[in-house]
């Protein structure tokens, strides 16, 4: 059971209804870290903004880099041990097209020597391990393979989503953000 309420899709508060109708063009349906983060309703505003241009503007553009942005999210969220952030990225991931196989290399410790991941989403997949272990800082081959493989733009997105997700796992499990059913979790829209 969660720690604090959820203020619920219902409310009458014309900041929060608002920010709620930006959720529901996402995702379809608010999510329980949603009603949580609604709280502080420009907290769940700016979490949207990225998410937004970063991730879904990209689902049609450049599914390839979604791809490489859900592995990312699993490897943040594997490495916290978050289960609420899990159980709605794993199911994303699998929708942009990423193999059960690829999904368990990314949150595995033994990423780098996986035959299921090319060697792009091996550096980032990496990058994300060196940013949530707080390694990064010093881990200038870590850097030189993101060079490789992703423009400087990229590099900040995948280092803002990594950020973002050590946020959302951190939240989640100290908060304990209850998991939807299957049925209620968010989903990419068309």
């Amino acid at each position: 059971m969660a720690r604090v309420k959820m203020i619920p899709p219902e409310t009458t508060d014309p900041q929060t209804r608002e920010v709620y109708d930006g959720v529901l063009r996402q995702w379809g349906r608010i999510s329980n870290f949603s009603q949580v983060l609604a709280h502080q309703p420009a907290a769940l505003a700016g979490w949207m903004l990225p998410n937004e241009a970063i991730r879904l503007i990209n689902v049609k553009a450049d599914p390839e880099y979604v791809k490489i942005q859900q592995l990312v999210i699993s490897k943040t969220s594997a490495l916290n041990r978050s289960a609420y952030c899990m159980s709605h990225n794993v199911p994303l991931g699998r929708k942009v097209g990423l193999t059960e196989t690829q999904i368990a290399a990314a949150q595995g410790d033994d990423y780098m020597a996986s035959p299921d991941l090319d060697e792009r989403q091996k550096s980032a997949v990496r990058w994300a391990d060196a940013v949530t272990k707080m390694t990064a800082r010093d881990d200038n081959d870590a850097f030189t393979a993101m060079q490789k493989h992703f423009s400087e733009k990229q590099i900040v997105e995948l280092t803002v989503f990594c950020g973002m997700w050590n946020y959302s796992n951190r939240l989640c499990e100290a908060l304990h953000v209850d998991l939807e059913r299957p049925d209620k979790r968010i989903e990419f829209q068309k």
